[in-house]
Parts: C-alpha cells; sequence; structure tokens
C-alpha cells in the first residue's frame, strides 16, 4: 500500500471555508448540468439538422451522414491536438478556472451560432459543429481538473457521481425543452429547420447560463512548485514523471491506460447502439428521442448508486460491478430483434452507463500528482478520444467486411476487456481498503476526513 503521511484534507489545504466548500461543490455539479445539453442534443437533433437538412440531397457529393461522421472526425483530432498545450498551460499557470471559461465560451457560443446560420450555410453550420465540439472535450478536461481541489478520497466519489447525475437530469430536461419547441413548430409558425435552429440556441444558452456559478467561486489553490516555463517541458515532465519507476506513478500510468479503452469503448458503444437502432430498427426521431431521454432518466439514479457502492464497498467491486453490466449490455445488443428488446438494452444500458466513468473520475482525480491536474485529465480526454476513433474505426471496418451492424461489438468488447485488465492491475489504489485513502500525493489518511 502506498504511505500517505499528510494531516489535511482539500479543503483545509486550499483554505477554503466549510461555506465556500460547499459553493464550490454546487456549482462544479452545474458545470455536469450545462454541458450535458450538448451531449443530449448533439445525438438526437443536431446530427438529424446535419443530415437531413443542410446535407439532404448530397450537395458535397456524399451522404449527410458520411458528412456528420468526418465533422465529429475532424473535431475529436483537433481536440487531442489542441488539448495537452492548453492542459500544460493552465497547470503552469494554475489558470484551470480561466481555461474552463474559454472552453465554455468557445463551445456555447459555436452552439449559438448553429441558431444564427442559415442551413445553406453549410461550411458555416460544420465550423460551429467542429468548434462546439472541441469547446465542449476541453471543457470536460477543466472541469475533471478542478474536482481534486475540492473533494478527495469518499467525497470524491459522492461528488462525482453527483455530477453525472446531475449531468444526465440537465441534459434530459434541455432536450425535453428543445424536442418540445420542435413538436410545436406548426403553432409557432416555425419551419423544420427553423424550429431546430432554436433548440440549438437552446442547447448553447443552458450550458452558458449553468456554467457561469463556477466562474465566481473559488476552488482552492493547487499551485505548486516545479513547473517548465514551456508547455512543450510541462508535458516533458509530466511524461517523465509517468515513465518512473516509483509506485505511484506506475499505478497512475496504469489506470489512465486502462480508462482511456474502457471510455473510448463506452463512448463508441453509446453512438453505434443509436446508428444500430436507427438502421436495423428504422426508428423515426422522435422515437430516438425518447430512447435517448430513457437512458437518461434510468442512468440518474444508477450513477447516484454507483456512487453510494464506491463509498460503501470501495471504487474496486463498484467497477467490476458496473464494467460486468457493460459486458453484458454489448453482448446482449449482439441479439435484440425487436423493439420491446431494445427498450430493455436501453434500461439495462442507462443502469451501467454512468457507474464507471464516474468511479473512474474520482480515482483519476485522487492519482493526480498535485499541479498536475490538467495534464493528468487531458491525458484522460485525449486517450479516450484516440482509443474512441481506433475502436470506430474497427467497428466500421468490421461492419463492412461483414454487411452487419453488430459485428463490431466483439471489438467494442475486446477493447473493454483491456481496459478491465489495466484496471485490475492497479487494483491495490482500488480495493476496499485503499479506497478511502487519496492519491499517491495528497498523503491525506482515511480517518482526517
Amino acid at each position: 500500500m502506498i504511505e500517505r503521511n499528510h494531516t489535511a484534507g482539500p479543503s483545509m489545504a486550499a483554505g477554503l471555508s466549510a461555506g465556500s466548500l460547499r459553493g464550490a461543490s454546487v456549482a462544479w455539479v452545474m458545470l455536469d448540468w450545462g454541458a450535458s445539453a450538448f451531449s443530449t442534443i448533439s445525438i438526437t437533433l443536431l446530427v438529424a439538422y446535419v443530415e437531413k437538412v443542410v446535407f439532404a440531397g448530397d450537395p458535397w457529393g456524399v451522404p449527410g451522414g458520411v458528412v456528420w461522421a468526418w465533422t465529429l472526425a475532424v473535431a475529436m483530432l483537433l481536440a487531442a491536438v489542441v488539448a495537452p498545450w492548453v492542459a500544460a498551460w493552465a497547470d503552469r499557470t494554475q489558470a484551470h478556472r480561466q481555461a474552463l471559461l474559454a472552453s465554455v465560451l468557445l463551445g456555447s457560443i459555436a452552439a449559438i451560432g448553429l441558431a444564427l446560420v442559415p442551413p445553406s450555410a453549410r461550411l458555416a453550420v460544420v465550423a460551429a459543429t467542429i468548434l462546439a465540439s472541441i469547446g465542449f472535450d476541453l471543457s470536460a478536461i477543466f472541469t475533471g481538473s478542478l474536482l481534486p481541489r475540492i473533494a478527495v478520497g469518499k467525497k470524491a466519489d459522492r461528488l462525482s457521481a453527483i455530477g453525472y447525475a446531475a449531468g444526465y437530469a440537465g441534459g434530459a430536461i434541455a432536450l425535453v425543452i428543445a424536442t418540445g419547441v420542435f413538436s410545436s413548430r406548426a403553432a409557432s409558425g416555425l419551419s423544420d429547420s427553423g424550429a431546430l435552429r432554436v433548440a440549438f440556441a437552446i442547447m448553447g444558452g443552458w450550458w452558458l447560463l449553468f456554467s457561469l456559478p463556477a466562474f465566481f467561486v473559488r476552488f482552492g489553490d493547487g499551485r505548486q512548485e516545479g513547473h517548465s516555463a514551456t508547455s512543450a517541458g510541462e508535458l516533458l515532465g509530466f511524461a517523465r514523471e509517468l515513465a518512473a519507476r516509483d509506485g505511484c506513478h506506475r499505478a497512475l500510468a496504469r489506470v489512465l491506460t486502462g480508462a482511456v479503452l474502457l471510455l473510448g469503448a463506452m463512448q463508441t458503444a453509446i453512438g453505434q447502439f443509436s446508428s444500430v437502432a436507427l438502421q436495423e430498427f428504422h426508428l423515426e426521431a422522435g422515437d430516438l428521442v425518447r430512447l435517448v431521454l430513457l437512458v437518461q432518466v434510468v442512468a440518474l439514479p444508477g450513477a447516484l448508486v454507483s456512487g453510494w457502492l464506491s463509498t460503501v464497498w470501495g471504487r474496486w467491486p463498484a467497477l467490476v460491478l458496473s464494467l460486468s453490466g457493460w459486458v453484458t449490455v454489448l453482448a446482449l445488443a449482439g441479439f435484440v430483434s425487436q423493439r420491446w428488446q431494445l427498450t430493455a438494452l436501453a434500461v439495462l444500458l442507462g443502469v451501467v452507463l454512468g457507474g464507471a466513468a464516474s468511479v473512474l473520475r474520482a480515482t483519476v482525480a485522487g492519482l493526480a500528482p498535485p499541479g498536475r491536474f490538467g495534464a493528468t485529465f487531458g491525458l484522460l480526454n485525449v486517450g479516450s478520444k484516440l482509443a474512441g476513433f481506433l475502436a470506430s474505426v474497427v467497428f466500421g471496418g468490421a461492419y463492412a467486411l461483414t454487411g452487419h451492424p453488430r459485428a463490431g461489438l466483439v471489438a467494442l468488447l475486446v477493447q473493454l476487456v483491456a481496459g478491465w485488465w489495466f484496471l485490475a492491475r492497479a487494483g491495490t489504489l482500488l480495493s476496499p481498503l485503499g479506497h478511502g485513502e487519496a492519491g499517491p500525493t495528497t498523503g491525506i489518511k482515511d480517518g482526517e476526513r
């Protein structure tokens, strides 16, 4: 077991009063609440807008679905290139909150831009979608990097779970409002295109509005000595730390490797489930929205229960339970053939959806070295995106070779099991005995929280 010998929790070390800590915790949870509007609306209404309105009739010579896939691929690639440098800059200057503000502004203003430009401005629509996606990815990095400043150990597990639950609730409510606007478009005198553009304005405004509290509270001072003068030096320093032979950084490297494989597989699976549902069950847009809402509603208590289990049993047992559920979902997805089975699978997906991700976020927050919070979560985000990109390529290749959309599920299962194996190698830090303790460099004893 790794030694920890400091005697102060994060709020004491950061100089936050109990009231300030509560305010920071609420503001942090609201970040998940606000950002999830982009998650739910983009995978339902935005994809329909791009494919069925902006690129209807294949004006660029390829189907709208191809344009959507390429748009997301470009956004993923650009985020992977930019994120490490921005995260390193935030670590060097301790400007995580400023970086968060810039990310939210980029994403939300780009989302509102989708409402302002006409569908005939196709290049502008693609550019706005890319910028909104990059803003979303970057904001996730800095939301995660603020967690170690306000919670560790069991408190981090609870707060991470509450954040995910709030995200599912906020995303569902924003989607209901947006789809309500679309459903009442005739009474409002709006065209299909106009109603969708109003929905995108709601998406961007919701995201920005509920992120604002985070810009007016203190998250504590995470300043540490020994930072490089340049972002390149900062990244090299972090790479050297991860390559070190000591148990702390070796464990962090294993957890990050397992986490990026798992999150990449999960993110790909969610997107492909929607694709399979549309292609094999011929769902209408309204049916897809209802299915997504069902997943969101079930995921809310699922995330809270997972967070509670991780504080009672420990992180590793909670992860094993959630990952077992994911394996079951992927296995059953290859056999569903009726609508009621698809609905049942959506319920099961909701149960396990946020559990593993919530526990992994809390675990990485606890293991992140002080002064490297941005770089750690930047690596987690970039790695999971690249792992998701690889999983998507393999999934698509299996589909192309076999002609069956579900053939790629085998590849997702393999990636999921590989991530599980890496986490099992770091099981000491995820065990019930080690769970209540902080990360390797915070040095907080469980009994002193």
